[in-house]
Order: structure tokens, then C-alpha cells, then sequence
């Protein structure tokens, strides 16, 4: 078993740092003045600052290593959404959390940040002014968002003041940027193909056409 280390408040992990989303928050805390701990299946690259630990999710003696010491977590792993590997949502969203959430409490983490997803109280028609307290969606759009629900339940649920735990689920929706494998290629893909059923304007159709971006 690790060795217990006193929590510091300029050091945290980021579970799921070496994917797209996980990359960028690394980057941010960095300058920030963190110290960052990563864990994950992967090592994509090295930071100064960075210390990598690669592991099963639902190994929680892994997860007890890297969380030696660390005061807040970020916890952004989870499989692709438009993947169709049911076991691989089960296993990653739910049963992963639920050892993530373990090994915070053992390790003595603070502080817990989920990266849900905008589609937990999606019920298929726009959401204007939505609140914190929308209920979940009852048919969920997918396997993905039924895990996701789950995932925010539990997650919430652990949040305990008395035994110092606090937690928090953000929805984001449609994220995409530098580096993003996923949504940017599909539209890239779809405009080259030509079909793409909206164009915003004509200069983006001129310019993109001129550099050669949908050829």
C-alpha cells in the first residue's frame, strides 16, 4: 500500500490526462501553479510539473499511488461517446467511479470534479435556461448517457462535508479545439464528402474551399 502523504493544496491528478480534454486541463493547471499527477490507461506526452501514472481505472491500489498527496481530482476519463462497447461504458463510467471515488476517500483527496456530459438531462428538444436542478433524463439518448447518469449519481451522492469530500459533476456539450480527435475530423470528413447540410455564411465556404481544407 502507498504511503500516506499529507494532502497539498497546489497539488492534484487528473484522471483521464492524457486524452484530449484531460491534455488541455493538465496544460491549464500547470499554469496555474499546480503540481499534476495523471492518470491512465496511456502516457501521450510529457510536462515539466507532469507526473505520469499509467493504470487500470479500476485498480485502486494504482489509483492510491497517484493520488499521494493530492488535495483535488478532476476525474475526465471515459470512453469515446460514439463507441458501442456497452462492457467498456459499465466498466470505465460506473465501475471505475466507484473505485475512484474509494481510493479519494483512502487517499484523503479533498476535493472531486466529474466531467459529465450536457446529455444526462437531455430529453430531445432544445433546453433554454436550464437549471442545476433539471431532472435526468428518462430515455436517455444512448448507453453512453445511461452510464453518464449513473456516473454524476454516484459522484454527487459521495459529497459528505462532515467526512471532507466534496464533489461536483460539470456538463459540458460539444467540446472540440486544438488536438481534438473526434469532432472536428467528422466535420472536416462530412464537408469533403459534401454532406454537409449547413453553411455558415459565405466566406467560411470561400476561404475553407481556397485553402483547401474540404478537397
Amino acid at each position: 500500500m502507498a504511503t500516506r502523504i499529507r494532502p497539498s493544496s497546489k497539488r492534484c491528478a487528473v484522471i483521464g490526462g492524457s486524452g484530449f480534454l484531460g491534455r488541455h486541463l493538465v496544460e491549464k493547471l500547470l499554469g496555474k501553479g499546480y503540481t499534476v499527477s495523471v492518470f491512465d490507461i496511456r502516457q501521450s506526452y510529457e510536462l515539466p510539473g507532469v507526473t505520469f501514472h499509467q493504470g487500470d481505472l479500476c485498480d485502486k491500489q494504482a489509483l492510491l499511488t497517484a493520488l499521494q498527496g493530492v488535495s483535488l481530482v478532476f476525474h475526465c476519463a471515459s470512453p469515446a461517446p460514439a463507441s458501442d462497447d456497452k462492457a467498456l461504458f459499465q466498466r470505465v463510467n460506473i465501475q471505475g467511479t466507484q473505485t475512484v471515488l474509494q481510493a479519494c476517500t483512502e487517499a484523503g483527496v479533498q476535493k472531486v470534479v466529474l466531467t459529465s456530459s450536457a446529455s444526462v438531462v437531455f430529453e430531445g428538444t432544445d433546453i433554454k435556461d436550464g437549471r442545476e436542478d433539471l431532472p435526468y433524463a428518462k430515455k436517455p439518448i444512448d448507453y453512453y448517457t445511461e452510464t453518464k447518469i449513473e456516473q454524476e449519481k454516484l459522484v454527487l451522492k459521495a459529497c459528505d462535508k462532515e467526512k471532507g469530500l466534496l464533489t461536483v459533476a460539470i456538463r459540458p456539450h460539444g467540446i472540440f479545439g486544438p488536438r481534438d480527435p473526434q469532432l472536428v475530423p467528422i466535420l472536416v470528413d462530412t464537408a469533403r464528402r459534401g454532406k454537409m447540410k449547413f453553411i455558415i455564411g459565405s466566406v467560411i465556404h470561400r476561404t475553407g474551399m481556397e485553402h483547401g481544407l474540404f478537397t
